[in-house]
């Protein structure tokens, strides 16, 4: 017996399953730039790309942030965070470049 397939030529399975694929694309997480403001409980980072308007962004800092390497005001970093509900930002991981 022969099974017709796609034009593709390979057969595809397709869950009909309600819900299989519904999945939400995770949301953004992670931010890169440039330091601007650098304090004890918060960092500024700025994101410039040409011929669009830059992007800044506080991230607060606690005892959770994993941070791997030296922090200071004018280093390349991507930061990892949570938003909450209120549109704050909180780094869980920074890693500067």
């Amino acid at each position: 017996m022969l099974a017709a397939l796609p034009m593709g030529g390979t057969a595809a399975t397709q869950d009909n399953t309600p819900g299989a694929y519904t999945k939400k694309p995770k949301p953004d997480d992670k931010f890169s730039g440039t330091i601007t403001q650098l304090s004890a409980d918060s960092v500024t980072v700025v994101r410039t790309v040409p011929a669009r308007d830059a992007v800044t962004r506080t991230f607060a800092l606690d005892a959770k942030t994993k941070v791997e390497g030296h922090l200071r005001v004018q280093a390349r970093v991507t930061v990892q965070y949570e938003s909450s509900e209120d549109g704050q930002y909180r780094a869980t991981r920074i890693i500067v470049r």
